[in-house]
Order: C-alpha cells, then structure tokens, then sequence
C-alpha cells in the first residue's frame, strides 16, 4: 500500500511540473487541440494549426510545416469522402516519420513511422524454445527470465513493457519491483543478457525502477524539453532524466542490452540509461527514435490524432529522435527471421567470451 502511495504521489508531482511548464499556452487548445468547426477545411485547419504550434520536432524531422499546409490544404474539398480527407491528413503527417503521431478514425488507421518502416524480425517464443532453460514469468508476465540451455552461468532477461494495464490516476504499477525476483535468481551468473526488443515503451517511473538495479553509476542521460508556448523553439528548461541506484544491490557484471527498430518510447529511454553504463554493451538494431510525450487529441467529427510535445535531448544538447539509440558497428545487427536471431546469436557469442 505504502509503494502504492508513493508512485501515485511521484506520478502526480511530475504532472504538476510538466503541467506548469504549458501555463503559457491556452489550457484547452493546448490539451484538445483548438475545435474550430466540422467542416473539411475548418477541420483539416484546426489540425494543421494544432501541430504548427504544438509539435516539437519539425526541425529534427527536417519538415516545413507551412510548406505541408501550402502542398495539402488546396486538396481539400467539402465534396470529397471522410475517406479522402483522411488519405489527405495522413499524406501530410507521414511527412513527419514520428512513430508517436497518428490518427484513428472508425474505418481505419495510419501511423506517421510504423507504416513505413522495416520491422526486424523477433519472437520471444523462439528465444524461450531455442535457448532458454526453464523461463519463468512475473512481473504481471511481462518479465521473462532464466538461464541458457547451454550455459547456466549466462542469465537471461526480456521485459516487454514499461506498462501493465491501466495508467490512469488510479493505476497499479507496483509489478516493475519483480526485476527484484528476476535479479535475485540471476544474481550468481557471470552476466546477463537483458532483451527490450519488441518494448514500445510505458512509463518512466518503471524505467527509474528496472534500470536502477543494473546502475554502477548514478549519471543524467537525458533532458526532456516540453513545448510553452505557440513558437516553433517555445520550450521550458527542460527535466533531467537520471540512471540513479536502487535495490539493496545493484547488478554490475556485463550485460548485453539487446534493441530493435520496435523498443520504443520508454524502451528508448530505458536503453538511453542503460546504455550510460560502462558495463553495458548493446547488441541489435537501432531503437526506434521516438522518446518525446505524445498528446492525443480529438477533432469534431470524432476522429483521434497523437502529437508529439517533446523533443529528448542527451546532456550534450544531441538529440536521438528520428534515430534512435544505436549499437557500435560491429553490433548493428539486423534480423531477416525469428527462427534465425541473429542478435541473440552475436549476445551468445560476446557471452562465451566473458569469465
């Protein structure tokens, strides 16, 4: 109960930060985008409007959003379908490849980064079939462990999410403290290879929480800048984001950090902590490079659209949006199947060499 009492609180204080952060902005087009009319035009308008003053990233996505709305906005007819305008909207949003901006409609959906991009290829399942020995689940399932089949002193550690159910005021997010289980099973192996691919993300409170049994040293890997106000470069100070220990101990030995094109959000900023870590070795694709908050918002005639409000930077001012964390060369691996990992094989083969 008390742990509860604590999340909640903790959860509550970063609202109350971020949220005075956007005083400047009008509190209800900034949170529901401004709702002009119904119309095609006054629609696509409200849209356009809401992510030229409210989306942070238009530099790092390298888009002229004027120019978007000088290409797409002669398009636009109130003659034409509910599916045309969407096909126009979307054509304008891809322009952005952010994975965290989309529209949702009753006939259908687009993604602004998913729909284009090249999935790597990945199974939890055939990682558990091939290679582990006995993996066991907690964390409300979505932490696997055990050891491998082949070396029990090698451990093994896949966290699908940073989320589990609800996320609401009222959500129980306590399942994150069963890395404690996971690590204590663990904790006799000469390292552990802890797999995020397929992770598309969650909350950061869980990141601190899971990332903090694996810290040698507390050190800030990221800035979080939210947009306050209605200029392209409005932003506040920005919110350091910390690696910083927890646990009676702290798991030090090597760990190989296994990534892909799908760890995502909260999966990029648990590998951006993680990756801080001397050591620390990442193996696999890159991340995805979407770290940024995303707002939802709802136009008239009900159809639901994400923006991104944030823009991530390093400590040194470097931004990984748009390209993700990624491996040193000889660890940038992709995968063609699942049956044939690669990743795990090269996290395998680094394993062997470690006494």
């Amino acid at each position: 109960m008390k742990s509860n009492i604590v999340i909640k609180i903790r959860i509550i204080g970063v609202c109350l930060l971020w949220m005075s952060s956007v005083l400047s902005l009008n509190a209800c087009s900034f949170f529901y985008g401004e709702q002009l009319g119904s119309s095609y035009n006054e629609m696509f308008d409200s849209m356009w409007n809401d992510y030229n003053e409210t989306y942070a990233l238009f530099d790092v996505r390298g888009v002229d959003w004027t120019e978007q709305y000088n290409i797409h906005k002669p398009r636009i007819s109130e003659s034409m379908t509910d599916k045309e305008f969407f096909d126009e909207c979307a054509s304008m949003l891809y322009t952005l490849s952010d994975s965290h901006v989309y529209i949702k409609t009753p006939f259908g959906s687009m993604n602004s980064g998913e729909d284009r991009a090249q999935p790597d290829a990945f199974s939890l399942n055939e990682v558990c079939s091939q290679y582990i020995n006995s993996p066991t689940k907690c964390g409300n399932g979505i932490i696997t462990y055990g050891t491998l089949r082949t070396d029990s002193t090698v451990g093994y550690i896949h966290i699908a999410s940073f989320s589990s159910g609800q996320t609401g005021i009222n959500q129980k997010q306590d399942w994150a403290s069963d890395i404690d289980i996971a690590l204590e099973e663990l904790k006799d192996t000469k390292c552990i290879i802890l797999d995020v691919r397929g992770n598309r993300g969650g909350l950061t409170g869980n990141v601190s929480r899971i990332s903090g049994r694996f810290c040698a040293q507390n050190k800030v890997y990221a800035i979080s800048h939210t947009k306050s106000g209605r200029g392209q470069n409005d932003f506040d100070d920005g919110i350091e984001l910390e690696i910083k220990k927890n646990g009676s101990w702290q798991y030090t030995k090597p760990v190989l950090l296994l990534t892909n094109a799908q760890t995502m959000s909260a999966g990029e900023e648990f590998s951006m902590a993680m990756t801080t870590q001397p050591h620390v070795t990442q193996i696999g694709n890159h991340t995805c490079g979407v770290f940024s908050l995303a707002l939802e918002r709802c136009l008239c005639n009900g159809w639901r659209y994400s923006v991104s409000v944030q823009k991530v930077t390093a400590p040194d001012g470097n931004t990984p949006e748009g390209r993700g964390i990624v491996p040193s060369q000889e660890n940038l691996i992709l995968n063609t199947t699942a049956q044939d990992d690669r990743q795990m094989q090269r996290a395998l083969a680094i394993a062997q060499g470690i006494h």
